[in-house]
């Protein structure tokens, strides 16, 4: 399914392979990983904790020789009507800093729920709150990831690219995840050529359809056309950064987590082993 010396290059999101930091660091070693992404610990958010944590954290990282190719922030991924510009722009700081801290270069980002605004009014408040926190990123010399997820910008291929052709550039790339397209309801190989000048991350995860519900499977195994999606990306992107977030044992947007790291390894084992067929 993947490309010559793709191991090399593939990372997990640390809370979909464990619980606590120990166990997250522990298992994306067994795993033969040489890097992690990172989203929470133990529950909780990174960007809760103090900051001696996260510098014990990055220490522990940098003993471990893992490095981080980036951090899930939760900036747009709730209604647009949740919180202001001046408190999503505090919010990507503090994620931001936390960028610089563990020396990757890329942060999370969406576009946020509708709410109650028009589609009209709900694209141009995304879009300026986008470029608010784009014109941020550009001074800590970091870039935004914009993920196909939640938000005007991710709802379907063509809002993505009008969204990346309006606030787009080195500051702002796009985050292609493979299996979101089940939950959302387009396909995920005419999202990706949509932005495909744009993509500069993917998260990989697939699903099937139970009773029009999408339900987590290992990749390859569901609708989410994995190999086909990867086959585009990295056809025009070989070196390409991949994340695996597999939603098998957790998924944060339904408050679904899981503290059993053994499982949690096994998950992410299982998947690993499919990307070889």
């Amino acid at each position: 399914m993947l490309n010559e010396g793709w191991r090399d290059r593939l990372s997990v999101i640390g809370d979909e392979c464990g619980f606590t930091w120990e166990q997250q660091i522990a298992n994306t070693e067994a795993l033969g990983l040489k890097s992690i992404e990172l989203r929470s610990v133990a529950g909780r958010s990174l960007g809760a904790y103090a900051w001696p944590e996260t510098e014990d954290m990055a220490r522990s990282l940098a003993d471990a020789g893992l490095s981080v190719v980036a951090l899930d922030s939760p900036v747009g991924a709730g209604s647009i009507a949740a919180t202001t510009l001046e408190e999503d722009l505090a919010t990507a700081e503090r994620w931001l800093e936390l960028a610089c801290l563990f020396g990757t270069p890329s942060v999370r980002v969406m576009s946020y729920g509708r709410a109650e605004l028009t589609d009209e009014a709900w694209q141009a408040e995304s879009v300026r709150r986008l470029l608010a926190l784009r014109d941020l990123a550009k001074g800590y010399d970091r870039r935004l990831l914009h993920e196909n997820c939640v938000g005007w910008g991710g709802r379907d291929a063509a809002s993505a690219e009008l969204f990346m052709r309006e606030a787009g550039d080195e500051h702002l790339a796009f985050l292609m995840d493979t299996g979101n397209g089940v939950w959302y309801g387009y396909d995920s190989v005419e999202m990706a050529g949509a932005v495909l000048p744009y993509v500069r991350h993917v998260h990989i995860k697939d699903a099937r359809l139970r009773e029009g519900e999408a339900v987590p499977c290992l990749p390859g195994e569901g609708r989410a056309r994995v190999a086909d999606t990867l086959a585009l990306v990295l056809s025009e992107y070989p070196e390409m950064t991949l994340s695996l977030e597999p939603h098998l044992l957790v998924q944060p947007h339904l408050g679904i987590q899981c503290e059993d790291g053994e499982a949690l390894y096994k998950s992410v084992a299982a998947c690993i082993e499919g990307l070889t067929g």
